[in-house]
């Protein structure tokens, strides 16, 4: 199946893993020392859109987080970016938004000091954002060597514009920012998180919108599974091993008979071999249909050994389908009914 380019491999870029824990975290810290004061410090900004506690319970999350022994420490990095974007989108002053989170990480402090280190850029809101994205997209650059395994796979249109912001940022700063010494903060910072990367990949990764996802077509294979696996035929063929295995020996020492009785033969085969009884399920109904079936095979020359095995295996058959007592006690007198018929034709 093509390696189609959606939800499932967009939910597992590295950023948004941790930028999703972070949007999302719901931890209460409102015992801890740090809570009030950074509490205090939200409230004393000036907002488009109050983002406070949205702040609070993601500085929490990370709290929480790096109380775990040798925790992913990358988590500061993600929310030193995360909480710049929000701040800068949703404070009246954005200008101010460095001394917030530089405030914001003095004050999240545990047993063992602060919990992270806030970058020391100096950088205006423009260039945040793109080195948000230098930022991201180096962090996302293992994630796209592993989804996109050739040239222009298929995708939906969220993983496509996500991935054509990161290459057409990385493309306009490879003019501005070769390797060597800048004057630009931002070109040293593009070329440190960039270092170790494959510039062909990064400025040529590409993915071609194909808006219905193959949800469907997988769903379709599984159901063509499931319904396989739920057949009363799968999985079943040695089950009418014994009974098969039996007759087809008897048909191997009439075969040079007339070819109709291969035929009945086949016949009766597929009569025996089916688990399901007759719509009245009387024993009765199965006898008179073998002995139709006898019948007819006699009738085509069969010899009386191959007869009598027939006969035989028919009643082994009828035998493992009724193992009450009343049943097998009918059954011996259709038995002995049946043998009286066999010997009265010859």
């Amino acid at each position: 199946m093509t390696n189609y380019l959606g939800k499932t491999q967009f939910s597992n870029l590295n950023t948004n893993f941790y930028y999703t824990s972070l949007n999302e975290a719901s931890y209460d810290c409102k015992d801890e020392a740090f809570y009030n004061a950074a509490e205090e410090k939200l409230k004393s900004n000036s907002w488009k859109e109050n983002a406070s506690d949205k702040i609070l319970k993601a500085l929490c999350y990370v709290y929480r987080k790096m109380l775990i022994q040798d925790y992913e420490r990358d988590i500061c990095k993600y929310l030193y970016f995360w909480l710049g974007n929000i701040l800068i989108d949703k404070m009246k002053h954005n200008h101010v938004f460095q001394d917030v989170i530089r405030d914001l990480f003095d004050i999240l402090k545990n047993h063992k000091g602060k919990v992270c280190a806030a970058h020391t850029y100096h950088i205006d809101v423009e260039n945040f954002k793109n080195i948000k994205l230098f930022f991201d997209y180096s962090k996302d650059y293992d994630s796209y060597e592993n989804q996109i395994t050739y040239y222009n796979p298929p995708c939906n249109e969220k993983y496509k514009n996500y991935l054509k912001s990161y290459v057409d940022t990385y493309k306009k700063f490879q003019v501005k920012c070769p390797n060597g010494r800048h004057s630009y903060r931002y070109c040293d910072i593009f070329n440190e998180y960039f270092a170790d990367k494959d510039p062909e990949k990064l400025s040529k990764w590409t993915c071609n919108i194909q808006p219905n996802e193959p949800e469907e077509e997988e769903a379709w294979g599984e159901t063509e599974a499931t319904e396989e696996q739920s057949s009363p035929t799968h999985g079943m063929e040695g089950q009418n091993a014994d009974p098969r295995g039996g007759f087809e020996q008897g048909r191997k020492q009439g075969e040079e008979y007339h070819s109709s009785s291969d035929s009945n033969v086949y016949t009766m085969d597929s009569q025996m071999d089916s688990n399901s009884l007759p719509s009245d399920g009387t024993p009765s109904t199965i006898i008179s249909k073998s002995v139709t079936g006898a019948v007819s095979v006699a009738g085509a020359l069969v010899p009386s050994y191959l007869l009598y095995n027939v006969i035989s295996i028919m009643i082994k058959n009828i035998m493992h389908y009724f193992t009450f007592h009343k049943a097998c006690t009918s059954i011996n007198k259709t038995i002995n009914y049946v043998y009286n018929i066999f010997f009265f034709i010859h």
